[in-house]
């Protein structure tokens, strides 16, 4: 059974309050849109340094959770490297999720 974490990202892109993908997130950064980014555990080092940077520059919290696999399943889409939360509530709910140990898959 999927996580609480999970759970949360899968509400959000049925509010549409998702992006996801490289370009996507980035865009959405430029907007200032996004609450919170998600890393893949398995991220390649260069992407995760790249958001690293990216999400200290704009003051954008960054978690890192899950699989490429289990993002991107989760949104119906391929595997997802990097997922930007676009709407405060959901934000807080996943990092205190995330707090409380609730992002275990």
């Amino acid at each position: 059974m999927a996580g609480t974490v999970l759970n949360m990202i899968g509400l959000a892109r049925r509010a549409r309050q998702v992006e996801s993908g490289d370009a996507a997130v980035r865009s959405a950064v430029g907007r200032n849109k996004v609450r919170l980014i998600i890393l893949a555990e398995d991220a390649a080092e260069r992407t995760r340094k790249a958001f690293e940077l990216v999400a200290g520059d704009a003051g954008i919290p960054l978690i890192s959770y899950g699989s490429k696999i289990n993002l991107g399943r989760i949104l119906n889409k391929p595997s997802r490297s990097v997922v930007a939360i676009i709407d405060d509530n959901f934000a807080r709910a996943i990092v205190m999720a995330m707090e409380k140990g609730g992002g275990k898959a």
